[in-house]
């Protein structure tokens, strides 16, 4: 599905979408035992053949995923795992600033895949966005080591500066978040904490408080979602897939925040 650009709204250089509308047991290397289901949980990387663009998931030992897409779009939702067989529902959004081709920034659609624990997913996917246009094509995911690495609040502690926009983002060694940016006036505050001390993945949950102007609609807006350390670029940076609702709204974050 491609995207086309609309008038856009930042805010605090988040990517803003908005819309109206079990864990595996241990085996080597971590992956599951002999006749046993999958995990899901990883740090996946792999190409959308729809749109040609890489895919970066996160994914935890639950089943709970954010896929980032290449151009700013996001596909949430929960995996379900029986043996090698993976399948899920979920929702795609469009970054804020942009529209898919038919005019639509949401849609709905499901996943239906096989998995080999901390090794690949092969899926086939379908999608259809609320005006109708339906697509489908494959997503091959390959496993990041990086999610193998232990996590813990003091790793994670620090200062980062948004990607988008330098505006840095500190993370307190008790698992605090704070941010401020001088322009819109946006006031973050949350927390960040550990989900498994074993992988590489964090539950991140934060506020808006402040924001003035085409921002004001974050404020007390209520995100939450998962986070990673990937440290195989340099400097290091945090990803953050999030969601958020205000009544029939729906909001999508997505944070890339290296370490200064």
């Amino acid at each position: 599905m491609e995207m086309k650009r609309v008038n856009a709204v930042t805010a605090a250089g988040v990517a803003l979408l908005l819309i109206s509308c079990g864990g595996g047991g241990s085996g080597i290397g971590g992956a599951p035992p002999p006749g046993s289901s999958a995990s899901p949980g990883g740090f996946w990387r792999g190409t959308d053949s729809v749109s040609g663009l890489q895919v970066t998931g996160l994914v935890d030992e639950s089943g709970n995923f954010h896929f980032l897409r290449g151009d700013g779009v996001q596909y949430v939702g929960t995996a379900e795992v029986n043996q090698s067989s993976l399948t899920a529902n979920i929702e795609g959004f469009a970054p804020l600033g942009f529209q898919f081709s038919d005019g639509s920034r949401h849609g709905t659609g499901s996943i239906a895949a096989t998995i080999q624990s901390r090794k690949t997913i092969t899926a086939t996917t379908k999608f259809q966005t609320d005006s109708g246009n339906a697509s489908s094509g494959t997503l091959n995911l390959t496993f990041d080591a990086v999610y193998n690495r232990a996590s813990s609040l003091a790793t994670l502690s620090g200062n980062f500066a948004n990607s988008t926009n330098n505006v840095v983002v500190t993370v307190g060694s008790n698992g605090t978040l704070f941010s401020q940016d001088s322009i819109s006036g946006c006031v973050l505050n949350g927390s960040v904490s550990v989900i498994n001390a074993s992988y590489n993945a964090y539950r991140i949950q934060f506020d808006y408080a402040n924001c003035a102007g085409q921002s004001s609609p974050l404020n007390g807006i209520q995100f939450s979602g998962l986070a990673t350390l990937d440290n195989t670029v340099v400097p290091e940076r945090i990803i953050v897939g999030a969601t958020g609702q205000s009544a029939s709204t729906k909001y999508s974050v997505v944070l890339y925040l290296n370490r200064t």
